[in-house]
C-alpha cells in the first residue's frame, strides 16, 4: 500500500510518461510522411491514401492527447488514450501488406512498463496480442494476392494466418513475461527505493530535530556556562578588591597589571614570539589572572605592607613567603576552564618574583624554566612598582622606567620581554596617564585612611622560625 508521498510520485511519473507518449505521437507523423516521399522517390509503392490516413490519425490522436494532459484529472483516461492510440497506429502500420513490421509490435508493451504499473502492462499485453492477431487476420486476406510465390507454402489465407499466428504467440507471450517482469521489478525497486528514502528523510528529520535541540541545549548550556564564567571572575575580582583592601595600594597595581599583562602578552606575539601559547583565549586567563597574584600578601601583616622606607631584613624575609602563601590559597580555588586558569594563577602567584638570570626567589628558577605567564607577570609587576605612586615613593617617569627594563635585560626579564615593554612606552603612557586620572579623586581619601591607621602606632615582633630562617625571636618596630 503506498502511502501519499509515494503515490503522488507515481502520479507524477504517470504525468511525464503522458507527455512523453504525446511527443511520440507527434514525430509518428514523418512515418506515413516518409512514406509519401520514399513512394515519389520510387522505393516505395505505398498509396497516398493510406499514407494520408495515418497522417491525419496521428493528429487526431496528438490533438486529444494533448487536450488531455491539461486535465491533471484526466491523467488516468490520458494512460490509455495514449497507449491505445500509439497500439493502433503500430496496427495501422501493420495492416498494409506491402509494409512488414515485426519488433515494432512489442512497442506498446515496451511502453506500458514505464508506468510502473504491472496489471497496466498485463492489460496492455492482452489487447495488443488480440490488436495484432486482427491485423495478421486482416493481412492475411491480402498478402497471397501480393506474393503469389508463396501459394505453394501456404495455400488458403487461413493456412498463413494460423502460421502466423502460432509465431505471434509465442512472440507476445515472450513480451508479456518480459514486460510484466519488468514492470514488476521496476514497480518494487522503485518503492522499496521510495520507502528506504522516506525512512532516511524521517530518520534526518529525526536526527535535525534532535540536533535542533542538541544546539538549543549547547546554547543554555553556553550561556549558563559564560554567566557561570562572569560570576567566577567577578569573584575574583572581588577577592582582588578585598586583597586591596588589606594594602593600600594593592587593589590599584592588580588592576594595573592585569591591564599590563594583556599588552604585553599581545606585543609579545605581535613580534613573533610565543604565537602557539600567546592566543587570545590564553591571553584573556593571563590577564584575570593578574588579580590574583599577589593573592599570598593577606598573611603578610599591614604594619609591613604599609610600612614606609625600607624592610628590616626580617620583614623582607617576611614579605618573600607571599609567593608560596599564594600559591597554598589558590590550590583551594575552585576549577575554572578545565583548571587551565588555577594552573596559571598559581604559576603567577608563585613565579612571579622569579628573574631570568636564575637570581629570584623562591626557587631561583633560571630561564624557561620560569612558566611563561609568570615572566610576563614579572615585568608588568615591576612597570607598575616603577611607575605608580608608594607610600616610600613618587612615581618614576615612563622613560627612567625603560631605561631599568633596558638595564635589565637578560637579567630580571627575558630579553624579548623587556623589548615588548620597551616597544609599548608610547600605550603604556597612556594607560599610565589614564589610571592616574581616574584615581586622582581618590587618592585623599586613600591617603587619610592610611594616616588614620599609622596614627595608631603599634608594634609587633616577627619571630623568624614562622619564616623558617632562625629558631631565634627578633623583632622590629614599624609606624602605621
Amino acid at each position: 500500500m503506498l502511502n501519499a508521498s509515494q503515490s503522488q510520485l507515481f502520479d507524477e511519473n504517470v504525468g511525464r510518461v503522458n507527455s512523453m507518449i504525446l511527443r511520440v505521437m507527434e514525430f509518428a507523423v514523418l512515418v506515413p510522411l516518409s512514406f509519401i516521399i520514399f513512394t515519389i522517390a520510387g522505393l516505395w509503392d505505398v498509396p497516398h491514401s493510406y499514407s494520408t490516413i495515418l497522417i491525419v490519425y496521428t493528429i487526431i490522436v496528438s490533438t486529444v492527447l494533448y487536450f488531455l494532459n491539461k486535465a491533471p484529472h484526466l491523467q488516468g483516461l490520458t494512460v490509455y488514450a495514449g497507449l491505445i492510440g500509439s497500439m493502433f497506429f503500430v496496427c495501422l502500420l501493420g495492416v498494409k501488406s506491402v509494409i512488414v513490421i515485426t519488433i515494432s509490435y512489442a512497442f506498446v508493451p515496451v511502453l506500458s512498463c514505464f508506468y510502473y504499473n504491472v496489471k497496466l502492462t498485463r492489460i496492455m499485453n492482452l489487447a495488443n496480442f488480440l490488436a495484432v492477431l486482427c491485423v495478421t487476420w486482416i493481412r492475411s486476406q491480402t498478402i497471397l494476392d501480393i506474393y503469389v510465390w508463396v501459394d505453394n507454402v501456404y495455400k488458403t489465407p487461413l493456412n498463413w494466418f494460423i502460421s502466423n499466428g502460432i509465431g505471434i504467440t509465442v512472440e507476445s507471450i515472450f513480451v508479456y513475461m518480459i514486460t510484466v517482469s519488468l514492470a514488476r521489478r521496476t514497480e518494487k525497486t522503485l518503492t522499496n527505493l521510495l520507502t528506504s528514502s522516506e525512512e532516511r528523510n524521517t530518520a534526518f528529520d529525526e536526527l535535525r530535530k534532535r540536533n535542533k535541540y542538541i544546539v538549543k541545549i549547547n546554547s543554555e548550556i553556553e550561556k549558563t556556562n559564560q554567566s557561570l564564567k562572569m560570576t567566577q571572575y567577578k569573584i575574583i575580582q572581588f577577592v582582588s578588591q578585598v586583597l586591596g583592601s588589606h594594602d593600600l595600594f594593592t587593589g590599584r597595581h592588580l588592576l594595573h597589571t592585569k591591564k599590563y599583562v594583556e599588552i604585553i602578552a599581545k606585543e609579545l606575539r605581535d613580534s613573533g614570539y610565543y604565537r602557539d601559547q600567546l592566543t587570545d583565549e590564553n591571553i584573556e586567563l593571563y590577564s584575570t589572572a593578574a588579580l590574583l597574584h599577589d593573592i599570598g600578601k593577606v598573611h603578610i601583616p599591614e604594619g609591613v605592607l604599609n610600612k614606609i622606607g625600607k624592610f628590616t631584613p626580617e620583614e623582607y624575609e617576611l614579605m618573600k613567603i607571599h609567593p608560596s602563601e599564594g600559591k597554598k590559597l589558590l590550590e583551594f580555588l575552585p576549577v575554572i576552564d578545565d583548571g587551565i586558569f588555577n594552573e596559571i594563577a598559581m604559576d603567577m602567584a608563585f613565579y612571579h618574583h622569579e628573574k631570568w638570570d636564575g637570581s629570584g626567589y623562591p626557587n631561583k628558577l633560571k630561564g624557561t624554566e620560569i612558566p611563561l605567564c609568570a615572566r610576563i607577570m614579572a615585568a608588568a609587576d615591576v612597570l607598575d612598582a616603577l611607575i605608580s605612586q608608594r607610600l616610600y615613593k613618587d612615581p618614576m617617569p615612563v622613560d627612567e622606567a625603560m631605561e631599568v627594563f633596558e638595564k635589565s635585560k637578560g637579567l630580571h626579564f627575558e630579553p624579548c620581554i623587556a623589548d615588548a615593554v620597551i616597544n609599548l612606552k608610547n600605550l603604556i603612557s597612556i594607560i599610565d596617564e589614564d589610571f592616574k586620572m581616574q584615581e586622582s579623586s581618590t587618592n585623599a581619601e586613600e591617603l587619610e585612611w592610611w594616616m588614620r591607621y599609622h596614627s595608631n602606632a603599634v608594634k609587633f615582633e616577627v619571630k623568624t622560625d614562622f619564616i623558617g630562617a632562625s629558631t631565634e625571636p627578633q623583632s622590629a618596630v614599624y609606624n602605621k
